[in-house]
């Protein structure tokens, strides 16, 4: 169950107004106002100084739909909302924006003005780095081949861990992620929004034609049946380290929840780009790496939906690379191939490994 499906019980927010109020005070009333699309609203009446009674309003919102999936979604929402009623004329008082713990009381964030994270040091050494190696010598090592069985290894054990939920948490999830991995700020539009106004490989025009083109594939597959999985979210080479035989990741971000082809396409598209760099097409010691990346994967899980929505994770990540600011170092021709491997996948009905140098022309 998460937070937005439960009544905080009276206890715990009479500690807590206590601490707010800074002396005793005594709950008189708490029941539900009502609920919405987006939530539900309990009436507090409480006494405070001197017997004088107060009343607010605590508020919760529901965990499906309209991107509230998962709890930092739901403080988003909330730590927002708080910040704009003390910013726009004539709007009711937010009092606190507050949390339920897992040791069972409440905790005030309404006076938060910026959040940060605090990580443990890193000690393996990149990926990206071997990427690089076999870019300048064009080798490949047993020990290459193992490291990418033993990546789609890790995914294939990440993803078993499946979501629980109801049937319309289920579908909320399914939705979600393929939804943010177009619209997300730091997915495929957001992507794309930087872009500098000037650039050679691609008109404007087409890159738009592009965006479109994935919001008709999106159309289309977002309600392919699967039990969304837990994610890394962000799986590629700058995020995943070796530290002997241990494999240690970084950055896990955006989905909590979802469809594995995101994972699973965010490491595949580097053995595709840097293919096409070396070689100028699908061939060589990455689409070796690829394919024993790629097949493990599915010998391991026997996932066969991720052929159908792969290209709208292939397509996010296809902008990502070809990114005139953020990949510098290659041509304009790897750029332009790239691109049409993004227009490609997203006019296939499932994607077809078979088929990776046909999208690249």
């Amino acid at each position: 169950m998460t937070v937005a499906q439960i009544k905080i019980p009276r206890s715990v927010v009479q500690k807590y107004l206590k601490e707010k109020e800074g002396r005793p005070v005594k709950i008189t009333e708490y029941e539900k106002l009502g609920s919405g699309w987006h939530g539900t609203g309990y009436k507090v009446r409480f006494t405070g100084k001197k017997g004088k009674s107060k009343e607010v309003v605590l508020r919760t919102l529901m965990p499906a739909n309209f991107s509230h999936d998962w709890i930092s979604d739901r403080a988003k929402v909330f730590i927002l909302q708080h910040e704009l009623a003390h910013a726009i004329p004539n709007h009711i008082k937010s009092f606190d924006v507050s949390g339920y713990t897992k040791a069972g009381g409440l905790v005030s964030l309404g006076d938060i003005k910026e959040y940060f994270q605090i990580v443990e040091v890193a000690k393996g050494i990149s990926y990206s780095q071997d990427f690089q190696r076999i870019m300048e010598t064009g080798k490949l090592s047993d020990a290459d081949i193992k490291k990418a069985i033993m990546l789609s290894d890790y995914l294939a054990k990440l993803h078993s861990r499946k979501f629980k939920g109801s049937k319309e948490e289920l579908r909320s999830v399914r939705r979600r992620h393929s939804r943010d991995a177009l619209g997300h700020g730091e997915m495929m539009i957001g992507v794309v929004d930087t872009y500098p106004d000037n650039f050679s490989f691609i008109t404007k025009d087409r890159l738009t034609n592009i965006l479109c083109k994935a919001a008709k594939f999106r159309e289309g597959i977002k309600d392919v049946p699967f039990v969304p999985c837990r994610m890394h979210g962000d799986f590629h080479p700058g995020n995943v380290l070796f530290d002997g035989k241990r494999l240690e990741l970084l950055d896990a971000s955006r989905e909590a929840y979802g469809d594995p082809a995101d994972d699973l396409t965010t490491m595949a598209i580097n053995y595709i780009w840097f293919a096409v760099m070396q070689a100028g097409k699908f061939d060589g010691p990455f689409a070796k790496l690829f394919n024993a990346y790629w097949n493990n994967y599915f010998r391991k899980t026997k996932d066969r939906h991720i052929l159908k929505t792969a290209g709208i994770y292939f397509a996010f990540r296809g902008v990502v690379v070809a990114h005139p600011v953020f990949y510098g170092l290659q041509s304009d021709a790897v750029r332009r191939k790239m691109m049409r491997f993004v227009e490609n996948v997203l006019g296939a009905k499932a994607f077809d490994p078979k088929k990776i140098n046909r999208y690249l022309r």
